[in-house]
C-alpha cells in the first residue's frame, strides 16, 4: 500500500465555449455611453405576437433543429427587454447583421466581454449591426445586478497600487483624476440587454449548436443565416468580414463542424474514462487519434491515453508514452514518480509480460534520482519509496529494502512510521525492530 499522498493526473475537463478571454485581447476599455434610466421593458406588440406563440409550446414539441454554419436563424422569442433602448425586435431584417450573445449575472468571462460588445455596437451601427444579449435568469436578478458599479478591472482601468510613505507628496502634475464609475446598466446601455427565463431563445441557439458554456455569440448575417459561432471577445475579424461582404461562409462551416466534431469526441472519451469504461476509453481514443492531431486536445489526451494503456494492459502504448516523457524531462524525478507508482499500482494488479514496462520505469527512475540535482535531496523520499515497491516487483528485494530504508532516513518525522510498516512487509522483522535494523545500517555506514 502506498505510504503518501501522491499527485494523481487528472484530465481538467473544461467547458466548451467558457474559457475566458482570448489571449492577447488587452483591450476592455468601455466606449463613451450616456446614463440611461434601466427599466423593464415588455415586448412591443410584435413581441406580443411571440410571446403568444409561445404559450403553444408543449413539453411533446421536439428537439430544435441542429444548427450550424449556414443555417437559417430562428426568430428571437425574448420575454424581458431590458432598458429604454433600442426597442424590442424578434425577426432579423433583410440587409443588417445582428450579434446574439447569451450571458449571465454570475458568469465572470461574460462582465468581462460587455466592454467588447459595447464597443462593437458604437463601432457598427452605423452600418446596420445590432447586438442582442440573451440572459436565461429572472428579471429581478438581471435589473438588481444592473445596479451594481462595474469594477475598474473589467473596464481595463489599472488602479495603483499606494506605496508606503506616498501620502501627501503628489505634486499638481503627478495628479491624476480618478475614473467615473458607472453602472453595468450604464455599461450595456449601447446594446440590447435582455433575459429570457422560459430559456426558449437558449434552446433555439446554444442547444441546436451544441454549445455548452457562456459567453458565446451568434453572428447572424445580412439574409438571415448564421455565419460565426464563438467566444464574443473572439468576433472582431468574423464581424468585420461578415459586414464588409468579404466572409467566406462556406470555409466557416468547414471549421466549425469539424470542431464540433473533435469537442464531441472529446467528451464521449472523458464520459468514459470518468465512468472507467477503459476498453472503451481506449476504441475512442483509437478511433479519434487523427481527428485531434495537431489540435490543442491532443496534449490533454495524453494524460488519459496512460492510465487507459495500463489498466489495459497495452505495453506497446505505455511504453512510447513513458520513453516520450523520459526524453522530456529525464531528470524530473518528482514528475516521473507521479506515473511510475501508476505502473507499480498496474503491474502489481496482475499485468502479465510487464517485464519491459517494469525495467524501463526503475531505469528511468534510478537514473533521475543519481543526477546532480537529486542525488542529495531529501525532498525525494517519496521516489525512494516508489522505487522500493517498484524493485520488490521485480524480485530485487534486497535492493528494495535499501532504497526503502532511505526513504525513512530522508523523510519528515510524521512518515517515518508508515515508510517503517512496508518496510517491515519486506523484511518479515516487525515494526518496533525495524528501527534497529535502520540504525544498524546507519552505523555500517559510518564506519
Amino acid at each position: 500500500m502506498k505510504i503518501f499522498s501522491t499527485a494523481r493526473v487528472f484530465v481538467c475537463c473544461f467547458v466548451i465555449g467558457a474559457g475566458g478571454i482570448a489571449k492577447g485581447d488587452d483591450r476592455t476599455t468601455a466606449p463613451s455611453v450616456e446614463a440611461k434610466k434601466i427599466t423593464a421593458a415588455k415586448a412591443s406588440p410584435e413581441n406580443d405576437n411571440a410571446a403568444g406563440a409561445k404559450a403553444e409550446k408543449t413539453e411533446a414539441e421536439e428537439e430544435p433543429k441542429a444548427m450550424s454554419i449556414g443555417s437559417l436563424a430562428p426568430a428571437l422569442d425574448i420575454e424581458h427587454w431590458v432598458g429604454d433602448s433600442p426597442s424590442p425586435m424578434s425577426n432579423f431584417e433583410p440587409g443588417k447583421v445582428y450579434v446574439v450573445e447569451f450571458w449571465a449575472t454570475w458568469c465572470g468571462p461574460c462582465l468581462y466581454s460587455m466592454p467588447h460588445l459595447a464597443e462593437m455596437q458604437s463601432k457598427y451601427e452605423d452600418q446596420g449591426v445590432r447586438v442582442v444579449s440573451v440572459s436565461t435568469e429572472d428579471l429581478e436578478t438581471v435589473t438588481e445586478f444592473l445596479k451594481r458599479t462595474v469594477s475598474p478591472r473589467i473596464l481595463g482601468i489599472e488602479v495603483p497600487k499606494e506605496e508606503p510613505g506616498d501620502e501627501g507628496e503628489e505634486s499638481a502634475e503627478e495628479e491624476k483624476e480618478e475614473p467615473k464609475s458607472i453602472t453595468f446598466g450604464e455599461l450595456t446601455s449601447a446594446y440590447s440587454l435582455t433575459t429570457d427565463p422560459d430559456k426558449s431563445v437558449h434552446e433555439d441557439y446554444m442547444k441546436a449548436a451544441s454549445q455548452n458554456g457562456i459567453p458565446t455569440a451568434f453572428i447572424v448575417g445580412k439574409d438571415g443565416h448564421v455565419e460565426w459561432i464563438g467566444h464574443p471577445m473572439s468576433m472582431d475579424k468574423p464581424l468585420e468580414a461578415i459586414v464588409n461582404g468579404d466572409w467566406d461562409r462556406a470555409a466557416a462551416k468547414e471549421k466549425f463542424d469539424r470542431d464540433q466534431q473533435i469537442k464531441l469526441a472529446f467528451q464521449k472519451i472523458i464520459m468514459a474514462h470518468r465512468a472507467g469504461l477503459h476498453d472503451t476509453t481506449l476504441e475512442l481514443l483509437r478511433d479519434n487519434a487523427g481527428l485531434f492531431e495537431g489540435t490543442r486536445y491532443e496534449t490533454a489526451l495524453k494524460s488519459i491515453w496512460f492510465p487507459t494503456a495500463l489498466a489495459t494492459q497495452q505495453s506497446d502504448i505505455a511504453l512510447e508514452i513513458i520513453q516520450e516523457r523520459v526524453e522530456a524531462s529525464p531528470e524530473d524525478a518528482v514528475s516521473m514518480n507521479r506515473w511510475a507508482w501508476e505502473v507499480y499500482e498496474a503491474v502489481e494488479s496482475g499485468w502479465k509480460d510487464s517485464d519491459e514496462i517494469l525495467s524501463t520505469t526503475i531505469g528511468a527512475m534510478e537514473s533521475a534520482l543519481a543526477s546532480e540535482e537529486n542525488e542529495s535531496n531529501d525532498e525525494m523520499w517519496p521516489a525512494y519509496d516508489t522505487l522500493a515497491h517498484l524493485k520488490a516487483l521485480a524480485g530485487d528485494k534486497e535492493s528494495a529494502i535499501e532504497w526503502q530504508l532511505r526513504a525513512i532516513e530522508a523523510a519528515p518525522d510524521d512518515e517515518k512510521e508508515n515508510l517503517g510498516a512496508y518496510l517491515s512487509e519486506l523484511t518479515g522483522v516487525e515494526p518496533e525492530v525495524t528501527e534497529d535494523l535502520e540504525d544498524a545500517d546507519e552505523e555500517t555506514t559510518q564506519d
